[in-house]
């Protein structure tokens, strides 16, 4: 802050500012997006839980990543019912928990730095796009900041209450998802790069350089931090028992424990060569078009941590950056593992913003910085608003920074939608579909036991919109002969390119108009002819 004599109060005031803009733009009309593919089947997985409890649900490696997103979702049904909000409800939750956790590096960040951290991760277009999304990676990404967070603190204090915070988030960061692995040994390498760095760096300054007073320097500084053998001992006890608990399915299937590590090869083999490979600068287009603001913080901060950057710093900036470059080197790539590298990158732009500003000795000078800083939340607020609230379904990706200067150059990341958060998204209309198929099928006296015949292949996220139904076929095809013996549903779910088949074979009625589900993909209501 300019040299005001309340600065820590204003700072402090401004991330209280921070945190609630979080709330708001997470919580904020969260039924406004019909569910995603993804969203979809992983309504499907917690339905078990849901209907009968944790006994009904048991850990599978074949599918979708680990059991935690299952088990926090059940508490917020039980909390709200069976609503969208109740799914989407923790990782909303998640993404505002990442500002709180900025509280307990205030030290590191600074008057100026706390605030800026704070809107960077509440304004961030994909933070807040991911963090409406009934999915692992908002979670994912709170885990790995409470890793940090906790390991810092306990390294400085010893207290036993960081150690069980250390060894909760790890335990719960593994049983989300397979991914863990990759931030686990990232942060475990940027901590021994930092310290490398850090001790070569003032040996090298008082000019007593060597191998061995490198090494014995390392040793004397992993004394001051190591836990002790009890608290060490616990924490693993406790990271073993929420791992356990959570895989086991609270002890009640216990091959899914083993089911964990047997995941890992899954899948990567699974992702070794599919429809989501992208080029290796997939995820700096994203950025350059969405969050250009964390960009180009990140590179005047990488900048400045290897210059002056504190043991600390140098630390958050290892792990942003191998976070950046690994999931830049997979070919694996899909908009929301971005979630892994950005929460770290917005640490780091913090720490950009308060160096620059303690630089600039004279006031005008910090003035100006603090105004840029200003123009830059408004520019990365209107955008996250656009994205969130009214291109949330634009699957052609067509909002980002400079997208008329640079559609008129024929940059074509803007034009042909590659690049952007908005992945195979449900479309706005599949919102009219549901309501209109809920309310032809509740015009049948059986209402909620009402047929329904599902011949369309595609219709991810539809089995969570048709819960309550009871007489859903979900075959995925026609019959060979379409008549009264093979479909006794009164009511059909199908393709547009079925149906030439379906009207050919008569005794059906086309509901409405067709309805677009996502691109390329439009599905039709058909209700049977009364005779």
């Amino acid at each position: 802050m300019p040299d005001l004599k309340h600065a820590k109060l204003i700072s402090i005031l401004f991330f209280a500012l921070a945190l609630l803009t979080a709330c708001w733009f997470r919580f904020s009309q969260l039924g406004l997006k019909p569910f995603h593919h993804d969203e979809g089947v992983n309504a499907h997985f917690l339905m078990p839980l849901m209907k009968q409890g944790s006994v009904a649900y048991k850990y599978n490696p074949l599918n979708y990543h680990g059991p935690t997103l299952y088990y926090i979702t059940w508490t917020a049904v039980k909390l709200f019912g069976e609503t969208d909000f109740a799914l989407r409800f923790w990782q909303c939750a998640f993404g505002v928990l990442l500002v709180v956790l900025l509280w307990w590096f205030r030290d590191h960040l600074g008057d100026v730095g706390l605030p800026v951290a704070a809107f960077a991760i509440a304004v961030s277009p994909a933070l807040v796009f991911f963090s409406r999304y009934f999915i692992h990676e908002m979670m994912f990404g709170f885990c790995s900041l409470a890793m940090a967070v906790a390991a810092w603190r306990y390294a400085r204090s010893k207290h036993f209450g960081w150690m069980i915070l250390l060894s909760v988030s790890t335990a719960w960061l593994f049983a989300t998802k397979e991914t863990a692995l990759i931030t686990a040994f990232t942060m475990l390498f940027a901590l021994l790069l930092a310290s490398l760095w850090d001790v070569s760096r003032k040996l090298i300054q008082e000019k007593r350089w060597t191998p061995a007073a490198l090494i014995t320097t390392l040793r004397s500084d992993w004394a001051e931090v190591r836990p002790s053998m009890d608290h060490a001992l616990s924490g693993f006890i406790i990271f073993v028992f929420v791992f356990v608990f959570f895989y086991s399915s609270a002890f009640t299937n216990w091959p899914g424990v083993a089911d964990a590590f047997k995941s890992i090869a899954h899948w990567t083999e699974e992702r070794s060569g599919n429809d989501h490979v992208h080029a290796r600068r997939y995820y700096l287009g994203i950025l350059f078009k969405y969050d250009l603001p964390l960009l180009i913080g990140g590179l005047l901060a990488g900048l400045l941590i290897v210059w002056r950057g504190t043991r600390f710093w140098l630390f958050v900036g290892a792990w942003t950056f191998g976070l950046t470059l690994a999931y830049s080197l997979i070919p694996y790539k899909t908009p929301w593992l971005m979630v892994s590298f950005l929460v770290p990158l917005c640490l780091v732009c913090g720490y950009a913003a308060e160096q620059i500003y303690q630089l600039l000795a004279r006031l005008p000078l910090r003035i100006l910085w603090l105004g840029l800083l200003g123009v830059a939340l408004l520019g990365a607020w209107r955008l996250c608003a656009e994205v969130n609230f009214d291109k949330y379904a634009d699957n052609g990706n067509s909002a980002g920074y400079f997208r008329e200067y640079l559609k008129g150059k024929g940059y074509i990341p803007y034009l042909d939608g590659q690049y952007g958060f908005v992945y195979a998204q449900t479309d706005k209309d599949f919102h009219n579909f549901v309501q209109t198929l809920q309310r032809t099928a509740d015009s049948y006296p059986e209402q909620k036991a009402t047929g329904i015949y599902l011949a369309s292949n595609e219709y991810w996220p539809l089995p969570w919109y048709m819960r309550n139904y009871s007489g859903v076929a979900f075959t995925g095809s026609l019959p060979a002969k379409l008549d009264e013996a093979s479909v006794t549903q009164p009511l059909m779910i199908a393709k547009t390119d079925q149906r030439d088949a379906i009207e050919e074979a008569g005794g059906w009625r086309m509901v409405d108009r067709p309805f677009v589900m996502r691109p390329g993909v439009e599905l039709l209501i058909y209700q049977r002819e009364k005779k």
